[in-house]
């Protein structure tokens, strides 16, 4: 999934979505609140989140793995 690498190893090997953000009832983007993640094989894929506020890249996620099923998922809740 992805890059073929665990997140855990980071920018320049994993797989990540940045500035990650969410609609309003408004219909405005706003950062999440918070997020909940779901890796239900993590010996085979796992995802982490972060969040910075001294770059532009927000709200964040790492994920994948090198031995993933082709139906695997990820949730982002």
């Amino acid at each position: 999934m992805g890059s073929g690498h665990f997140p855990e190893e980071g920018f320049g090997r994993a797989t990540y979505s940045r500035a990650i953000q969410v609609v309003d009832s408004s219909n405005h983007l706003k950062p999440p609140k918070g997020v909940g993640l779901i890796a239900p094989l993590p010996n085979c894929y796992n995802v982490i989140a972060g969040s910075s506020s001294t770059t532009n890249w927000g709200t964040y996620i790492y994920y994948g793995g090198p031995e993933c099923p082709r139906n695997s998922q990820i949730e982002v809740m």
